[in-house]
């Protein structure tokens, strides 16, 4: 991750969680996966990946209570949908999706889809500079 990534995705997330030192223990677990996929994607990729991302998990958050596949199923369908091939960067990225929708079960109140979102604005403020 480069520097004006690392303070840019920091940056959002302490406008909106406040200083690290009180951010809740599943923001400090699942914020080094949401680095792993800006590290391994750049900022371009990523938007990409994290929408698809934020997709599956509103498609999982809307068939609570039926039966589906979940999360990796609904992730890769809109992978698939992309031609998302199986780079080592594209899989790193994978496995940091699946890591965080873990970590997000265990603790429900993760809030994962709310940090995507400000992962996504952060790369999107990298890939559009100010001013254009």
């Amino acid at each position: 991750m480069t520097h004006d990534m690392e303070h840019s995705l920091y940056g959002h997330l302490r406008e909106r969680f406040g200083d690290e030192a009180g951010w809740p223990e599943a923001t400090t677990l699942i914020v080094p996966y949401l680095r792993i996929v800006v590290d391994a994607l750049g900022p371009e990729d990523a938007v990409t990946f994290l929408t698809a991302v934020r997709g599956a998990l509103d498609e999982e958050t809307a068939r609570a209570g039926t039966i589906h596949l979940g999360f990796g199923a609904h992730l890769w369908s809109r992978l698939d949908a992309l031609s998302w091939d199986g780079s080592p960067a594209r899989a790193s990225a994978w496995e940091a999706a699946l890591a965080m929708h873990r970590l997000a079960t265990l603790i429900p109140s993760a809030g994962l889809a709310e940090l995507v979102d400000v992962a996504l604005r952060s790369c999107r403020t990298l890939r559009v500079p100010a001013g254009r």
